[in-house]
């Protein structure tokens, strides 16, 4: 549940910030992309789709995708995505915690993009 409900609030964010960030918005603004962020079982998920500067989402791991962060569990994707730390996402890849599944280039596309609204 927790994890699901930081899905939905970075979305929310994300939402946002294509109207009130800058920056931000030129960063989508001429992409084409589906990133999903989900649990290794797809019980639990969200698709972000980036269509030339427009920001939508679709709930649900089993979407098709560009690329995927794919989580081993919904509590280790809460404990690491909420602490906002690279360190943190690094750590949980290497003990086979996150995956990525699809051009990782999109994801470091998209945590980019990240950045960008949380400063």
């Amino acid at each position: 549940m927790k994890f699901s409900l930081l899905l939905f609030i970075l979305y929310r964010k994300l939402k946002k910030a294509v109207k009130t960030n800058r920056a931000y918005r030129s960063h989508i603004g001429t992409v084409q992309l589906k990133i999903l962020i989900k649990t290794a079982d797809g019980k639990r998920g969200r698709l972000f789709i980036f269509d030339r500067g427009v920001l939508s989402t679709l709930t649900g791991g089993g979407h098709a995708a560009d690329a995927a962060l794919v989580w081993s569990d919904a509590a280790t994707a809460f404990r690491v995505m909420a602490s906002g730390s690279d360190e943190e996402s690094f750590k949980a890849a290497a003990e086979g915690g996150l995956r990525v599944e699809g051009m990782a280039y999109y994801i470091q596309w998209f945590t980019d993009g990240i950045k960008l609204v949380m400063k």
